[in-house]
């Protein structure tokens, strides 16, 4: 990746002519991706068959592959053949179906295959009709920094949809020349969506070098856009935007993105943000009034710490919650007794939360008998915050134990949320578990199982089979969990 070396806002001056798009076949996909040949290299079969694939001649190569099989049944190079022809062709439950069968002979997951199989996935992707399609699966590539793809998002940056060229364009913003030009010129999309993604990566990757392009968006007529912005903003390093994260706290209509401005301020500001914060309070979105909080610990007065004493007794037990934390140590009593008032409310949700303020605030001993009592809760959302507990305290069996009951759940929700806790310490059984999830369900419940493979310990089988799945964007989202491993 090259660095930008030049104002982001240079770009802005000329319309970026789009790059005539330049198909790359299959053949030359195959080509790129090595057979990385166990011992001794490929047998002279595998070879022929190999052959086979690199010209395209698909069913001419899944034969190769299977005579070849019929010698030499643990030839890597043969089963990836066979693999990449299936899905190449289309089918996908077949190359999925192959896998398993070589993982079964070969003992273990073959990570090499596997990852071929994912970048196989993002290609087909890249090829979609659909803008969304194409879009993520060129972010995904963006991501894990397939060089094998690089030439395929180039050639996206021409693409007849915004969404798309963008994504493009936000992907290859260090490393191509037209893609500074071409995402500054879309800027002035239409789309509030295309808008919001080229501020987010130009804003990260440019840094505040790109503050000529950022700064307009802080006035989009979209929220998502000028959320996108104030990200960006509080994302730098530099301090010399305390003022104006101050001012959008204070003025912005949406409450998302005064929330993210007093965020940004954290990192910024310095004790002159108290009278802001202090107002902020009063804020009517939630998550404005929790960052003033978060402000005031980090730059507290005697004023505020009187504020903050109000909230441990509101009617807000989120707010009250996180008062707690910021007096856990001056007001210990009334911390206790907020926390105390939390669990004790119909919302599981309150009571969750008091579990996770409990060892910030509470002694050991009193965390300890919180948790044991949160394991019978009618809730099962909140017996796995019970769970969770006991494990930072130390009680990994009990905690475990609970987790392993949930994993039981008819609900789905708490089923994910036991595995992914459990699959984190690397329990194989929690691991299989997400890999179930992951092919059962609806596309959405699929995806989610799959996202919360990133904390997992280990492949699943159902993580890799989930390649052959029927929604596209469950194999991209399998392809993408897949690859950061």
């Amino acid at each position: 990746m090259l660095p930008i070396g030049h104002n982001m806002k240079r770009f802005s001056q000329g319309r970026a002519r789009r790059p005539q798009r330049i198909l790359l076949p299959l053949v030359a996909l195959a080509l790129s991706l090595p057979a990385l040949p166990g011992c001794g290299g490929p047998p002279d079969s595998a070879r022929a068959a190999q052959r086979h694939l690199v010209r395209g001649d698909y069913p001419a190569a899944t034969a190769a592959a299977n005579r070849s099989l019929e010698k030499h049944p643990r030839d890597p190079t043969s089963w990836r053949v066979k693999i990449r022809a299936a899905m190449a062709q289309g089918e996908l439950e077949a190359a999925a179906q192959h896998y398993h069968d070589w993982k079964e002979l070969r003992g273990s997951h073959d990570r090499t295959t596997y990852r071929l199989m994912a970048v196989s996935t993002l290609w087909q992707g890249l090829r979609v009709p659909a803008p969304e399609v194409k879009a993520q699966s060129i972010q995904i590539v963006e991501r894990h920094e397939i060089e094998k793809l690089a030439d395929s998002v180039r050639d996206a940056m021409g693409d007849d949809s915004d969404l798309v060229a963008a994504a493009a364009a936000v992907a290859l913003l260090r490393s191509h020349p037209a893609a500074p030009r071409l995402a500054s010129e879309l800027l002035g999309s239409a789309s509030p969506r295309v808008r919001a993604m080229l501020v987010r990566g130009i804003g990260k990757k440019a840094g505040r070098i790109s503050i000529g392009d950022i700064l307009p968006a802080l006035g989009d007529s979209d929220v998502k856009v000028r959320r996108a912005a104030v990200s960006a903003i509080a994302g730098w390093k530099s301090k010399k935007d305390v003022g104006r994260l101050m001012s959008l706290a204070k003025n912005d209509s949406d409450g998302q993105v005064r929330s993210r401005a007093l965020r940004g301020l954290l990192a910024k500001g310095n004790a002159s943000v108290v009278p802001l914060a202090n107002a902020s309070l009063d804020d009517s979105y939630l998550g404005a009034r929790l960052a003033a909080l978060a402000l005031l610990e980090k730059f507290s007065n005697a004023s505020a710490l009187d504020r903050a004493r109000a909230m441990l007794v509101g009617a807000d037990l989120t707010l009250a919650m996180r008062a707690a934390i910021l007096l856990g140590k001056t007001d210990t009593p009334a911390a206790e007794a907020a926390i105390a008032r939390a669990y004790a409310s119909p919302d599981w949700s309150n009571r969750s939360a008091a579990l996770n303020t409990a060892t910030k605030v509470l002694s050991a001993p009193a965390a300890l008998a919180l948790a044991k009592r949160a394991l019978d809760d009618v809730h099962e959302g909140v017996r796995i915050g019970g769970a969770r507990l006991l494990i930072r305290l130390g009680h990994d069996e009990l905690g475990v134990a609970a987790l392993r009951r949930a994993m039981a759940s008819v609900h789905f929700e708490q089923r994910l949320s036991a595995a992914s806790e459990l699959a984190r310490r690397g329990d194989g059984d929690a691991v299989e578990l997400l890999g179930k999830l992951a092919r059962s369900g609806s596309p959405d419940q699929r995806r989610a199982a799959l996202a919360a493979h990133s904390t997992a310990s280990a492949v699943s089988d159902g993580l890799v089979a989930a390649l052959g799945d029927e929604n596209i964007g469950v194999r991209l989202a399998a392809a993408d969990a897949l690859l950061a491993r």
